[in-house]
């Protein structure tokens, strides 16, 4: 078992991932509003690090809300979940799209087929 993660800025998007996963039978997703650190440090008066200051200069000050999508998948079920997601948001290798990672799950309770 894989738990997938997607963080995307392309908010927009997400309803249609989560659809186009469930109707390929992947799961019941759950999505979550997030925000990046660059995002939480520019919208306060708490002073960065050093290396984050002049980041923050340069970053999108335009920079929006992102959500957080988990779903556990069958290993097999994997490529096709990424695939669904690469597809809606038009190719996750642009910039400010959005990342895509697979953690290994060990073990849990509570999950039923």
């Amino acid at each position: 078992m894989q738990l997938m993660i997607v963080i995307l800025t392309k908010t927009e998007k997400m309803p249609q991932i989560v659809s186009n996963l469930m109707n390929e039978n992947l799961g019941d997703p759950t999505v979550i509003d997030c925000q990046g650190s660059l995002k939480i440090l520019d919208d306060s008066d708490v002073e960065p690090p050093p290396i984050f200051g002049s980041l923050r200069y340069i970053m999108n000050r335009g920079t929006k809300d992102s959500k957080m999508l988990f779903l556990v998948l069958k290993d097999g079920d994997v490529e096709k979940a990424k695939k669904i997601v690469d597809k809606v948001v038009g190719g996750l290798d642009k910039p400010n799209t959005g990342i895509l990672f697979t953690l290994p799950i060990s073990d849990w309770a509570g999950l039923h087929e």
